[in-house]
């Protein structure tokens, strides 16, 4: 694939950004990520530089869950702002920084997108293979449900997300049912229940979307996923479930 240029990779991000969620949310999604490989990004190094042979970059402390992530932007203009007297801009592709950084966890535009790519993910990436999607909704707790243990097969999501669980230690438990909503909004899907720290839950959410993509994991009703913080109190409807993983 040839080069990408900043204009196309902002076209493809603007139109990320208003695509509602769904098929053509997802397939943009990915032409991005696609994208960014073969597009020129810029990231923040010290001044005082590194060893020999060596690069440095710099990285902050997400104030919302404390994790440790490299920022980088899809534009010298994103870069610059706020402008900084300790560090300098140096630009490369996409690939070459996803090569130089492997190991750690990376932000694009963490002013305006926010999009974290974890050290599973940018292996992905680099390997050519797709990330998966996953779509963000509000359960309403006052429609009507029943719920049971699955009645369709798992064994695929069971396979791709238990050797994840075991080993993201902070996973305490997890749970699995199916749903039947009931009223105008009637619906069947299975829900997966996981029990681990708040500060741990998007990385969760996303290399679980990744396990289940790399594992062409084949469902037969829609899969939601639920966080639950290890302190709060279990939801009913994993009672009426299955666990399927603990510790």
């Amino acid at each position: 694939m040839g080069k990408v240029t900043t204009q196309a990779l902002e076209k493809l991000l603007v139109a990320a950004r208003s695509a509602p969620q769904g098929p053509e949310a997802a397939r943009i999604q990915e032409a991005v990520f696609k994208a960014l490989l073969d597009a020129t990004v810029y990231a923040h190094v010290p001044i005082e530089g590194a060893p020999p042979g060596r690069v440095r970059f710099i990285q902050f402390v997400r104030p919302d869950n404390g994790q440790t992530v490299l920022p980088f932007f899809s534009d010298r203009a994103q870069a610059e702002q706020p402008q900084r007297t300790d560090a300098l801009i140096v630009a490369m592709s996409g690939r070459r920084l996803f090569e130089l950084t492997r190991g750690a966890t990376l932000m694009l535009n963490p002013n305006l997108d926010q999009v974290a790519l974890y050290p599973p993910e940018i292996i992905a990436l680099l390997e050519g293979r797709e990330l998966g999607y996953f779509a963000k909704q509000t359960l309403d707790e006052e429609i009507s449900v029943g719920v049971c243990p699955p009645m369709v097969p798992t064994d695929d999501l069971n396979t791709a997300l238990h050797g994840l669980f075991e080993e993201e230690q902070t996973v305490r438990s997890a749970y699995l049912a199916e749903v039947h909503r009931e009223g105008d909004c009637a619906e069947v899907f299975l829900l997966l229940t996981v029990v681990a720290a708040p500060a741990h839950h998007e990385r969760l959410l996303q290399l679980a979307t990744l396990a289940l993509k790399t594992h062409s994991t084949d469902l037969d009703l829609p899969l939601n996923i639920l966080f639950v913080a290890p302190d709060a109190p279990l939801p009913q409807v994993c009672h009426a479930g299955i666990q399927f993983f603990g510790r």
